[in-house]
């Protein structure tokens, strides 16, 4: 039997305590290094991967800290051992792991369909401390980090869209000849250009506690149920049932949301089990289900109108870049918005961004002045204000793109529709006027967040 020894108090001296101390501090810093590079404590190797990277994709959309990525990495050479960095959109280095590089070559018939089939270059440990965000590997392979942690706001990356408009590998959802009735996430794929500039100011923003998810994490309520607000970016084109149910309950619940998109939810789509985007367009949709089958949500088949969600929808708002009477950029109906705080514009200027594709609310008719007015009683809604209106067109019709704000009901969370398809990108926020976006971008945060009135009245 071993027989511990009590130690008087008085036997105590000041060596033993300094080796205690000396002890401690060891161990603090050894876990405070492992906390800080928790990839390996193996040295990384000198030699770079970055010359010989060419393209690639990883098995998901999006991951959680601490979880393992596969990453399939084509190469303009074999290396047998280089150092792979993985950058922020503001191309600030994130992480480094070990990787073995080779020559690949597309092992899949029709790629576009079923992926590229590429051989697995790297299997890659997220560091479990990885601040939330969007990640490129090398500066070419995006790939997105959930927050396992409440948020701020929670910024919802259009992977749908971004899969339905890819050529990579051939073929996209626009084809007019043999167009596919799925594509796959598993092909390389860059990042939407309607969300770009967006989405590298919103990686600058450090007063708030922001977290990324993919289109394809809308499925899940829990990827965002510890939000107090979504933000919709670029161009959110495609939409399942479940993703739009998830959106609805997430605002009806109370919470907020921010729409920074044009043509939004305009495509119910499915998911294939091989990670895999549906959507029959035009062609006749197999799915017994009719309020599953893939075609626009304005159809009436599906039973699920846009404007119910987001209190405008694409028909009315139209094209914007086309020739039209209208001004690229909304014309100020309410000078006394709170969203437009701060920026002393008066009724009838000018918020100046060219603008491909608007949603537009619901007019009832025009005033004296040509200023439209809302139809309240077909939104249906506990309270709306309209902000500003650009004039487009679609089918040889002038059409009204809107900026609205909206409550649903007077339980509901407050949603903030900027709809339009070039807010984030480089005609927007990247733009020459692209300060006052942000500005109105920034008033919509806060007052939502801190429960700051966005109604002028």
């Amino acid at each position: 039997m071993i027989q511990s020894t009590k130690i008087s108090p008085r036997k105590i001296n000041l060596r033993s305590v300094l080796l205690v101390v000396a002890i401690s501090l060891f161990v603090m810093e050894s876990c405070n290094k492992e906390t800080e590079n928790p990839i390996s404590v193996v040295p990384l190797p000198s030699t770079l991967c970055q010359p010989s990277v060419s393209l690639g994709y990883t098995e998901k959309t999006s991951y959680l800290p601490g979880d393992k990525m596969k990453a399939y990495i084509q190469s303009l050479k074999n290396v047998d051992l280089c150092r792979l960095d993985v950058y922020t959109l503001n191309d600030e280095l994130a992480f480094s792991v070990a990787s073995n590089l080779n020559v690949q070559e597309i092992s899949t018939n029709d790629p576009s369909v079923n992926g590229y089939g590429y051989n697995l270059a790297a299997d890659i440990q997220i560091p479990p401390n990885l601040k939330s965000g969007i990640y490129l590997i090398e500066k070419k392979i995006p790939f997105i980090v959930k927050s396992a942690s409440p948020v701020d706001l929670t910024i919802v990356y259009p992977s749908n869209t971004v899969n339905a408009y890819s050529h990579s590998g051939g073929k996209n959802l626009y084809d007019r000849i043999n167009r596919p009735w799925q594509v796959s996430f598993q092909r390389p794929m860059e990042l939407q250009g309607n969300a770009h500039a967006g989405l590298k100011w919103f990686a600058t923003l450090t007063n708030y506690n922001i977290g990324y998810v993919s289109d394809e994490d809308l499925d899940t309520y829990a990827s965002i149920q510890n939000s107090n607000m979504l933000v919709i970016v670029g161009h959110s084109e495609y939409w399942t049932r479940k993703a739009r149910k998830n959106f609805d309950l997430f605002v009806e619940s109370g919470n907020d949301a921010i729409i920074l998109s044009g043509n939004t939810m305009w495509w119910q789509v499915r998911y294939s089990d091989n990670h895999q985007m549906i959507c029959y367009k035009y062609s006749p949709d197999p799915v017994p289900d009719p309020l599953l089958k893939t075609m626009e949500w304005i159809n009436s088949t599906l039973q699920y109108s846009i404007i119910s969600s987001i209190g405008a929808d694409f028909p009315r708002g139209g094209y914007g870049l086309l020739i039209d009477n209208g001004w690229d950029g909304y014309k100020v109906v309410n000078d006394a918005s709170p969203l437009l705080e701060g920026l002393h514009f008066k009724k009838g200027d000018v918020i100046s961004f060219p603008t491909g594709e608007y949603d537009g609310a619901p007019i009832l008719n025009f005033n004296a002045d040509g200023y439209p007015e809302l139809d309240k009683a077909a939104l249906n809604f506990q309270q709306v204000e309209l902000v500003g209106f650009d004039k487009g067109s679609r089918a040889g019709k002038e059409t009204i793109g809107t900026f609205i704000v909206f409550k649903k009901t007077i339980s509901s969370g407050i949603v903030v529709n900027a709809a339009s398809n070039d807010w984030c990108s480089e005609r927007g926020i990247g733009g020459v006027h692209g300060d006052q976006l942000k500005k109105i971008t920034l008033n919509s945060i806060d007052k939502l967040l801190y429960h700051k009135p966005v109604f002028s009245n």
